[in-house]
C-alpha cells in the first residue's frame, strides 16, 4: 500500500527512517537484520510504497537504537530536564494507512518516557481480526468518539465507547478494531521501555 501525504503536515516517514539509517552507516540489510524485518520490505518503506504497522515501526526504532517518537521528530538531540513541549490542534504529524490514521504529538521531544498520539480507526468493510499486535511496554487508550472493540489473547473481546479507557500490557498480543459504521478516535499514550533502554545505553 501506498504511503500518501495529502496534507502539508503529514509526514515524510520513509525519508526519516532513510536519513536515520543512513547517519549510522547501516545498509538495508544491516538494518533487516537488527529490526527483523526484510530488506525488501524497508526499501518499500524508505520510498513511500509500503504503510508500516505499528509492530514494525517499533521493530525499525530498536534497529536503528532510538526511541520510537525519533522516527517522527527531524532532530536527533536528546532534551534537557524540564522539557516541555505542545502540540496545536491538528498540527502533530501524520501518518496513515488504510485502516488507522495517526497523529503524532510532540514530536519536537525525542527519547521520551512516553510516547502520546491520537489514532483514528477508520470504517472499513474488509475489517478482520487477526495478526494481534505485541510489543515492549505498557499502553492507555482513552475513546474520544465513536465506538472500537478491543481484542486481547487473555480477554474476551470488549466494545469501549466515547469516554472508556482502557490500561494493557503491550506484551499481551492485542488489537483495536472499528465497532459500528463510523470512525473511531482514540488518544494513546505508549511507552516502550526496551526501546527507552537501548536509547539510554546508546547515550
Amino acid at each position: 500500500m501506498t504511503v500518501t501525504r495529502e496534507r502539508a503536515n503529514e509526514f515524510d516517514l520513509g525519508s526519516r527512517v532513510r536519513s536515520l539509517r543512513m547517519s549510522r552507516s547501516l545498509t538495508l540489510r544491516d538494518l533487516a537484520s537488527q529490526a527483523g524485518v526484510s530488506a525488501s520490505a524497508l526499501s518499500k518503506i524508505e520510498n513511500n510504497r509500503l504503510s508500516p504497522t505499528y509492530e514494525t515501526i517499533v521493530r525499525i526504532s530498536e534497529g536503528l537504537g532510538v526511541n520510537i517518537d525519533a522516527l517522527f521528530s527531524q532532530t536527533d538531540i536528546e532534551g534537557e530536564k524540564g522539557r516541555r513541549s505542545i502540540t496545536r490542534k491538528g498540527e502533530g504529524q501524520i501518518f496513515e494507512n488504510a485502516a488507522y490514521r495517526y497523529e503524532m504529538l510532540c514530536t519536537d521531544l525525542v527519547a521520551k518516557a512516553m510516547i502520546p498520539l491520537k489514532a483514528r480507526v477508520k470504517a472499513n468493510e474488509t475489517w478482520e481480526v487477526k495478526n494481534f499486535v505485541r510489543h515492549p511496554g505498557e499502553e492507555v487508550l482513552l475513546v474520544l468518539s465513536g465506538e472500537i472493540e478491543l481484542h486481547t489473547e487473555l480477554y474476551a473481546p470488549v466494545v469501549l465507547r466515547a469516554g472508556d479507557c482502557t490500561y494493557l500490557d503491550s506484551s499481551m498480543g492485542h488489537l483495536c478494531v472499528l465497532h459500528g459504521k463510523s470512525d473511531a478516535e482514540i488518544f494513546w499514550v505508549c511507552s516502550s521501555q526496551r526501546v527507552v533502554d537501548l536509547v539510554r545505553r546508546a547515550g
